[in-house]
């Protein structure tokens, strides 16, 4: 399985501008073809991912996609020097807002959905750990991190780099590429550890939780079984009142007790916990009321 690296269209690879079905209108952002050299030269395998919500809209037509497209790869293998520069493009005609009613709609494959890279995986059998999406959006961040994919932001907009939280920040694609390269190699570590600290906190915070409950329900217990033996030591004659006290107590122990058994699933520890509290509530409700 071959590494890729996934590349948004508009704003990373051509201007973003209104001229995006126009294939007569193609032209490359400056740098692109030589950071492109860079990337197939360190054999990742280069995938265009990107929305072009335009269809939906009626600007042009996916034939126009297509032509672009086509227009597009010529003019990087021209600059390059290579063939196929860019091995396959995907994208997403699809808009919610649209006014074509055919592509008028909320589609899997539209950016941040992880739906178009997922397919393009599939497809190509790509080695997801050591691969990475360049993008100029946060929604390309999104995207790339919800199909596993490290990323890059390509922006100066310090407001926009921290609302997107990529792995990495760049202000050209030609920085975008030298932090791939320098980081290719320590990418899946990168990629795991913050997850692996994330389940450990998650994993000790329940643990401190679940011994803070299960230390006041000990203390709880404790509590009961003094106060029963004192009920016992105090009258050799017991009232009734005192014995249904008595009753409820001991009750109230056993479901404690199997609360203590279901310490592994907290959902039902505190279900159980919370039984056993209520029905000490209605022990201490009937003493007061034989005290009366």
């Amino acid at each position: 399985m071959d590494p890729a690296i996934f590349l948004d269209r508009d704003g990373t690879l051509v201007p973003d501008d209104e001229r995006a079905g126009n294939p007569a209108a193609v032209t490359l952002a400056e740098g692109v073809a030589p950071a492109l050299r860079r990337l197939r030269d360190a054999g990742f395998r280069l995938v265009v991912a990107t929305n072009q919500g335009g269809v939906a809209r009626g600007r042009f037509t996916e034939a126009d996609v297509d032509a672009y497209h086509r227009r597009l790869s010529d003019l990087l293998d021209d600059a390059t020097a290579l063939k196929r520069t860019i091995e396959r493009f995907y994208y997403c005609p699809f808009h919610p807002k649209g006014t074509v009613p055919e592509y008028a709609r909320e589609h899997p494959w539209r950016k941040p959905r992880p739906g178009m890279l997922q397919q393009a995986i599939q497809d190509m059998e790509l080695d997801v750990e050591r691969s990475w999406i360049i993008g100029d959006s946060p929604r390309d961040v999104e995207a790339g991190r919800a199909a596993g994919l490290r990323t890059v932001l390509v922006s100066r907009d310090r407001a926009r780099i921290a609302d997107a939280a990529p792995d990495y920040s760049a202000a050209t694609l030609a920085e975008a590429v030298e932090l791939v390269l320098r980081h290719r190699d320590d990418a899946i570590v990168a990629a795991t550890a913050p997850l692996a600290r994330t389940r450990r906190s998650r994993t000790l915070g329940k643990r401190l939780r679940r011994d803070r409950d299960s230390e006041r329900l000990r203390r709880s217990l404790t509590e009961l079984t003094e106060e029963v033996r004192a009920l016992r030591l105090r009258r050799s004659e017991t009232g009734a009142v005192r014995v249904a006290a008595m009753g409820v107590q001991l009750v109230a122990i056993l479901v404690a007790a199997v609360a203590f058994l279901n310490l592994a699933d907290f959902e039902s520890f505190m279900r159980w916990a919370a039984g056993a509290a209520l029905l000490q509530l209605v022990t201490a409700t009937i003493l007061l009321f034989d005290r009366s």
